[in-house]
């Protein structure tokens, strides 16, 4: 691999792992996140029985 075909990799896979660390949080939030809404659905299976 040439240096500048190893730079733009470099690059390429630099922005793979912004990209990453950008999406995580969103997935991660409570507001979205599927254990959360587990919770309330758990909570409301309760309030019928």
């Amino acid at each position: 691999m040439t240096p500048d075909a190893r730079g733009t990799q470099l690059v390429r896979d630099t922005a793979a792992v912004m990209r990453l660390l950008e999406t995580a949080p969103v997935l991660n939030s409570e507001e979205t996140c599927p254990a959360a809404e587990l919770k309330k659905l758990q909570a409301k299976n309760e309030k019928l029985r």
